[in-house]
């Protein structure tokens, strides 16, 4: 039997952000949209509901784009001379990367249902989750749709897909883990069920999926097998969500928890490596640069740990910097420089060596005017 009222503590948690989206004109929007960052011009979406483009060397604004009543939960990707981007009023806009021009938009006529995962491009196609319960393949270059996903895979889907060779996996928050063709968007024999709803977005190594529960565990799920390898922690569950997704770097799953711990977990064990309290709810995914992991709480501390060295049961952060505005956007990280785009909505650069805020920053999305 499903647990029906995890979903339902999700939805109502993740209410409130909604509510104060609504809440008139001189009230920002919310959403938890992400910066890109590609040939030295950073994408955010921002918390008035549109796309900046600033130039990260001069830091000054490209160009904006506002949509109408709407919120921007997904993070803008970039492909070719266009910014891709999902909405929560339930559209995806390609934006020239030049001036910000709307070039396409789908659907043409009505809407489909609300965007909140961020949609994922592979092979000329750009893959959408949308409240509607289907993935939405669209024609990256013209906008036309290629199929949408049937039947309904979920009530509504709030998670990113992932795809990986010529297969398309998504996670709901009811419990199911779907495989689809990612040319046909045809569900695949294989599919797997859980007694309660998973609240991240699936990540595939070596043939493995981990992903976070309702149940407040992570999970890893071999592709093709009809129970998980091993669920974490081994015993009592997590004080809560593992919300972000985890990453997996040589044989270790790096998972941050809205309890604030950061967990180092072996991949093929499940066994706990390390693991790292931030006393802060971790919302975000943590971000590899090198041999460096990076994570932010919700508080805007930014954490940096060697994993290139050994960090014992209770890991130390070799760095330990403060952004001063709270995070529950996930964050970037290019060439030494992470990206973040704080609730104050603006944009803050950290330079990892420094251990600090780069000279000039942050930068604000408001449109100006």
């Amino acid at each position: 039997m499903k647990q029906p009222k995890l979903f339902l503590i999700a939805v109502i948690a993740l209410l409130p952000l909604v509510l104060v989206s609504c809440i008139g004109a001189t009230q920002p929007k919310g959403g938890w949209s992400g910066p890109t960052v590609k040939d030295g011009i950073i994408y955010a979406g921002t918390r008035d509901g549109g796309v900046v483009a600033i130039n990260a060397s001069t830091r000054s604004q490209q160009w904006d784009h506002t949509f109408t009543s709407t919120i921007i939960y997904a993070t803008p990707i970039v492909d070719g001379d266009l910014v891709y981007v999902g909405t929560y009023s339930g559209k995806v806009y390609a934006l020239s990367i030049a001036d910000g021009e709307d070039m396409w938009d789908y659907p043409r006529d009505g809407y489909m249902g609300a965007i909140v995962g961020t949609p994922v491009i592979a092979n000329e196609t750009i893959y959408v989750s949308s409240s509607d319960g289907r993935i939405h393949a669209l024609n990256a270059t013209g906008g036309k749709r290629k199929w949408e996903s049937e039947p309904l895979l979920a009530g509504k889907l709030w998670t990113s897909p992932t795809v990986i060779g010529g297969t398309l996996y998504v996670s709901t928050y009811d419990g199911h883990i779907y495989g689809l063709s990612a040319e046909t968007g045809k569900l695949l024999d294989w599919s797997f069920e859980s007694q309660a709803g998973f609240t991240s977005s699936p990540v595939i190594d070596e043939g493995t999926v981990y992903v976070g529960s309702f149940d407040r565990y992570l999970y890893a799920i071999e592709i093709g097998a009809n129970v998980s390898g091993w669920k974490f922690p081994q015993e009592e569950p997590a004080g809560s969500w593992f919300w972000a997704s985890p990453i997996v770097n040589q044989g270790i799953v790096y998972a941050g928890c809205l309890d604030g711990k950061l967990y180092a977990i072996g991949a093929e064990t499940g066994e706990k490596i390390w693991e790292f309290d931030a006393e802060d709810p971790i919302v975000c995914s943590p971000v590899l640069m090198d041999n460096l992991l990076v994570v932010t709480d919700e508080s805007g501390t930014v954490y940096v740990f060697d994993i290139g060295t050994e960090l014992g049961d209770e890991a130390v952060p070799s760095r330990t910097i403060s952004i001063g505005a709270s995070v529950r956007s996930p964050f970037c990280a290019r060439d030494g420089l992470v990206y973040i785009r704080g609730e104050d909505n603006s944009i803050y650069v950290v330079d990892i060596d420094k251990g600090e805020v780069v000279e000039g920053w942050p930068v604000s999305l408001t449109a100006e005017e």
